[in-house]
Parts: structure tokens; sequence; C-alpha cells
């Protein structure tokens, strides 16, 4: 019996498995280094950020408001959630239910609006409708904000963009009054 052939065979036979394993661990090394940048490029909001992005000030003089926007609070990091949330932290009597986004325009739902309607004045009720109007319009391509909460004395539910807001005039030097 030649053993010639069964040698060439088990060399083929070896060949065969040992190009088999390479390939599939330069398969699993080029999926796991597509994942990496799968998960780097494509950036994950905070579920949480530091502030509102968007804060009213009153003036005493004119009582008119102002907006200030958050130092501690980048455009780029906002979404809907994160949004909402510094809004209820900052608000726990006025609590966002739910949040999606339709286009440009936010929906937000306010079930238990009594603090906003009844308790917090007709100048409370204007700060926080800016507040969350001015908020979740700095996110990118969000220009309105539909609140939807049950009608008070003090507030009404609707769509809001930022003109819609009576703001105090912000300085401007060398602007004749």
């Amino acid at each position: 019996m030649n053993k010639k052939p069964i040698y060439f065979l088990s060399i083929l036979l070896m060949a065969i498995t040992i190009s088999a394993c390479n390939q599939d661990k330069k398969q699993a090394d080029n999926e796991a280094d597509s994942s990496k940048i799968m998960h780097y490029s494509i950036k994950e909001k905070p579920k949480e950020i530091a502030d509102v992005p968007w804060a009213a000030e009153l003036d005493a003089n004119s009582q008119k408001i102002s907006m200030k926007k958050s130092d501690m609070v980048k455009k780029e990091d906002l979404d809907i959630d994160n949004v909402a949330e510094s809004l209820n932290r900052k608000y726990p009597e006025i609590q966002i239910a739910s949040q999606t986004q339709s286009n440009d325009t936010v929906l937000v739902n306010i079930p238990n609006a009594t603090y906003l309607t009844q308790q917090s004045g007709n100048m409370g009720s204007e700060i926080y409708l800016a507040e969350a109007t001015y908020s979740f319009t700095e996110i990118a391509g969000v220009n309105y904000v539909k609140i939807n909460f049950k009608m008070g004395d003090h507030a009404t539910p609707g769509t809001f963009k930022r003109s819609d807001f009576n703001l105090k005039d912000e300085f401007i030097p060398n602007k004749t009054h």
C-alpha cells in the first residue's frame, strides 16, 4: 500500500482546517472592529443633563422674563428624553409623563397639570412654558412644542414656539430707546 496519497491527503486536510480557522478568526476580528466603529460613530445621548437647557429669569421692574442659556448643557447632548427629565427634576410638581417627536414638533403630555394651571400663577406658568419651549426647541430640528394638559386658570395647552413669549428686550449697547 502506497502511503504517499494518505500523507498528501492528511496534509491537504490539515491545511484546509487551518485555513478555515484563520478565516473564522479574521471574520471575528473584522466583526469586532466594525462593532467598535459602529459603537463609536453614533454618539449616545446622556440620560440626564446637568440643567435645563434654557432658564427664565424674571425682571422685577418690568415683570417680563428673559431667557438664559445654560453653560452646563451641550446642544449635541440633547434629546427629548433628557430634556423632559431635566424639566421634571427642576419642576417636580409638573411632571411630563410622555414625550414624542413628529417632524419638527415635540409632543408633550402632562396628565396632572394642577400646579401649572391653578397654583403657579400667570407668571409661573409662563415661565414654565417658556423654559419647556426654549429647552425642547434647542434640540436640532425641533421648532415647535405641543404641550397637552387640562386647561386651567393660569395656562392653556397648545403648540408653542419661541416667539410666543413676551420677553424682556435685552440690552444692546448704542441702541436708542
